[in-house]
């Protein structure tokens, strides 16, 4: 299966929306960790729900990623992928000042031939993801982030690119286009 991480705060909204405008249900389990209260996850999957054609959920826990969804980390829950399938949500401490941390989710993967990684680091404040996506590239995934220069808050994809050697910097016109081309 497809697997792809994203990790955003803030600014990140703003340009998950522009990427998923008219995204199909395409073949791949996607997970968002925005750094977002609580309160506002419901409203933030909603939106997405909208601009989409993918199946948007906000897990419980217990849920297994299936292609064609888009899972929404609920706000101050870390989310954790067991065998790289089942969601477990997680209140345990911030890290990186924060919870979602995208470090966590992106750090409870585990190899496996029969899933293909990609993680993804948009903009935000801090240096939550750049851990995670290094940990990603070390097991064979492809990592990207979000060109700086269309960042409101560029340190997210800044650090991340201090820490990995990515295998692109896209714009959110060409992230848009790299999740539709997934086959």
């Amino acid at each position: 299966m497809n697997i792809l991480i994203i990790g955003s705060s803030t600014g990140g909204p703003r340009v998950i929306f522009d990427i998923f405008t008219g995204i199909p249900a395409v073949p791949m389990a996607i997970v968002i960790v925005q750094h977002m209260p609580e309160s506002t996850t419901s409203r933030f999957a909603r939106r997405l729900s909208q601009l989409s054609s993918m199946n948007v959920i906000v897990p419980n826990g217990g849920e297994v990623l299936k292609p064609g969804s888009l899972f929404i980390t609920p706000g101050d829950n870390h989310l954790l992928l067991k065998n790289n399938e089942t969601i477990v949500l997680d209140k345990s401490e911030k890290v990186n000042f924060v919870r979602p941390s995208v470090d966590v989710t992106m750090m409870s993967l585990t190899p496996d031939p029969r899933n293909f990684l990609y993680g993804l680091i948009l903009s935000g404040m801090g240096s939550d993801g750049a851990q995670g996506l290094s940990y990603m590239k070390k097991i064979g995934a492809q990592v990207f982030i979000q060109d700086p220069d269309t960042c409101t808050i560029r340190s997210m994809p800044e650090a991340a690119f201090r820490l990995t050697d990515v295998d692109r910097v896209l714009s959110p016109k060409e992230i848009h286009d790299f999740i539709i081309s997934i086959k």
